[in-house]
């Protein structure tokens, strides 16, 4: 039987409406920063909220 990585998630509040939105994660570790515009560099997530706002969250 195989068997199937564990996946993390985290949930997150939009940054311009504050409606929670889950994501998937890295590392169970990580920290995250949420952001209403993207950076130059780093590892993120370009994330949608339920309200259809784009905002990034960065893997810190």
């Amino acid at each position: 039987m195989a068997t199937i990585p564990r996946q993390e998630t985290a949930t997150v509040s939009c940054p311009h409406c504050e409606r929670e939105t889950t994501i998937s994660i890295p590392d169970d570790d990580v920290d995250l920063e949420i952001r209403r515009s993207v950076a130059l560099y780093g590892d993120h997530a370009t994330v949608v909220c339920p309200a259809d706002h784009e905002f990034w969250v960065y893997f810190c």
